[in-house]
């Protein structure tokens, strides 16, 4: 199992990363299911390829989520064979980033050949920040602070699983820190809706006192992020 202080440096990277490379103004392309179809994506490899990758990762694990590993070798091969044509990333950062990716691609490839239902989530989501946060420099569209909420979302999923309540309270206060940050970026979009309806999710996080609580909450947070993608995603009026 991975170490939450593994998990720690994956989530301090991505943040420090994102405020290095771009002073805290420029976005980084979002994982997870429903995401939006933007054309600017298609207008730079990097992106596209690493855009794609999160794409197998976050679909490995909704299928390792729901049970179905018997589905996840195909899914995890195609992936595998995707990483081979990569672009070269040369910026300092990347440079420290595209390690990390591999050692994650090869522990998944453990994780998925053992059939370790909850490694195979752990190390797919990792995989997904990894591969957003090397996004960064080139600009995609969405803000790390969404980055940082779904990838935190997803970990409340497993925790809850285990029922760490310990490890859900820590989790809880990162993405306060990151809600905090986009909260100005949603009222910029005038995105006030969106706004309210998280405030109340991150609420109910708030006070939630069981795993079955979190992992509910959790669920709808995934949710309200593909909404909130769509703010940032989204053609100009």
């Amino acid at each position: 199992m991975i170490s939450l202080s593994a998990a720690a440096v994956i989530f301090v990277s991505a943040a420090t990363f994102a405020t290095a490379q771009t002073g805290g103004k420029d976005a980084v392309r979002q994982g997870g299911a429903g995401r939006p179809v933007n054309a600017s994506l298609r207008l730079n490899p990097i992106v596209a390829e690493f855009d794609l990758l999160a794409e197998g990762a976050d679909e490995i694990f909704q299928l390792a989520l729901n049970g179905k590993m018997e589905r996840v070798p195909k899914k995890f091969e195609a992936l595998k064979k995707s990483t081979s044509s990569f672009p070269s990333v040369t910026d300092d950062s990347g440079t420290l980033l595209l390690p990390r990716l591999n050692r994650t691609m090869a522990d998944l490839e453990l994780a998925v050949n053992a059939k370790d239902r909850l490694d195979t989530m752990r190390y797919a989501n990792r995989l997904t920040l990894i591969a957003a946060t090397v996004q960064v420099p080139y600009k995609p569209p969405t803000p790390t602070e969404v980055l940082v909420l779904d990838y935190n979302a997803r970990e409340l999923e497993i925790w809850s699983e285990l029922r760490r309540s310990e490890k859900l309270s820590n989790i809880v206060i990162r993405m306060h820190l990151a809600w905090q940050t986009l909260m100005p970026k949603l009222l910029d979009h005038n995105a006030s809706r969106e706004l309210k309806r998280f405030s109340e999710l991150m609420g109910r996080l708030e006070v939630a006192k069981v795993p079955e609580e979190y992992a509910k909450v959790s669920r709808q947070i995934l949710v309200e992020l593909a909404a909130i993608r769509q703010v940032f995603t989204r053609p100009a009026k």
